[in-house]
């Protein structure tokens, strides 16, 4: 047993050392569970179109394609993107306003509804087009992780410092990579399985509601389950939140569909031509 527990705390470790100062919203697989959940919810002709965009920007798929924004970060050229990932949000708040709540250099939100302009616009290039569906595939990801609605004072929980299982980490983190480390093994097999077990009424639901109430079912997840006053976090923290990631990843890839559907589903078009 203790081999075990050592070996999944060198593997949290490496994940630590890899992933923590850069702070990916779900990980990697996490972002590729919400793409691959998405794909399974598209309109026919949505898919097509998809498809055919992915294919200019040199990806496999869209589960995929919904890692392109984080592994673009280090990219100097997208600098302007970065605030584009969350939206910082005072405990206290309820609704939300673009104005107040929304830097000039943008947030999740005005993100969202600006690439899914462009990627309607069929007059824009595909090449523009495949890198707004992209950010809309990472994005959608991103607002549905509690924490890319937390607190300036500590960054969303960056700043908070906590140790899970002995592995000194922090509170974002923890909930980017160690807590889906934790459930999604194999994220294909495990974005499968999660297709069915969304009912139809709960699809219909999910996808009714709109990016402003996601940020605050992300919200109120933040103030109730994920900060915490505790340092020394474990079992106990893990099974609090477990539900409510997996329910995250499936809602976010529910949506992603919907979000989608909604910028392309007048039709495709022929890409070649353009």
């Amino acid at each position: 047993m203790n081999g075990i527990v050592n070996v999944f705390r060198v593997a949290l470790l490496l994940l630590t050392i890899v992933g923590l100062n850069k702070a990916f919203a779900w990980g990697d697989d996490g972002h590729r569970v919400v793409g691959e959940i998405a794909w399974h919810y598209l309109e026919p002709q949505v898919a097509g179109e998809i498809q055919l965009l992915l294919q200019r920007a040199n990806e496999p798929d869209l589960a995929e394609s919904a890692t392109w924004a984080d592994r673009i970060r280090s990219n100097k050229r997208y600098n302007w993107a970065a605030p584009m990932h969350y939206i910082n949000l005072s405990k206290e708040w309820t609704s939300y306003v673009e104005a107040r709540d929304c830097p000039a250099a943008g947030c999740i939100l005005k993100a969202i509804k600006q690439f899914s302009q462009i990627l309607g616009d069929r007059n824009r290039k595909p090449e523009e087009r495949a890198e707004a569906l992209m950010f809309i595939a990472h994005f959608v990801g991103d607002l549905h992780q509690p924490l890319h609605t937390g607190l300036y004072s500590d960054k969303g929980g960056n700043d908070i410092q906590v140790q899970f299982l002995g592995i000194d980490t922090n509170l974002h983190a923890l909930w980017d990579i160690h807590l889906v480390s934790r459930i999604v093994s194999d994220w294909h097999s495990y974005a499968r399985e999660q297709t069915e077990k969304i009912s139809t009424a709960q699809r219909r639901l999910w996808q009714s509601t709109t990016e402003a109430q996601w940020a605050q079912e992300s919200h109120q997840l933040a103030h109730k389950l994920a900060y915490t006053s505790e340092y020394e976090l474990g079992e106990k923290y893990f099974l609090r939140c477990q539900e409510s990631v997996e329910m995250r990843l499936r809602q976010g890839g529910v949506r992603l569909a919907a979000v989608l559907n909604r910028a392309l589903g007048e039709g495709g078009i022929n890409i070649a031509d353009n």
